[in-house]
């Protein structure tokens, strides 16, 4: 989505005339940005390992 819609939507939701409308454009703009970013084909592993050690012991039997 263009940012040129988070712009209006912040200047709706500034000036109190659109404040719903404003609030509206700025949550599908940020929900745009996550959904690009969740289907990005250059999703990287942060790294971190599932070591067993470091569970509870329920938690590691729902793991098996």
């Amino acid at each position: 989505m263009k940012k040129i819609w988070l712009y209006v939507g912040i200047m709706f939701a500034c000036t109190g005339i659109g404040t719903g409308f404003g609030l509206f454009l700025i949550m599908l703009y940020f929900w745009d940005d996550i959904k690009r970013a969740i289907n990005s084909k250059n999703f990287q592993h942060s790294g971190i390992s599932a070591d067993p050690r470091f569970y509870d012991d329920d938690t590691v039997e729902r793991m098996r």
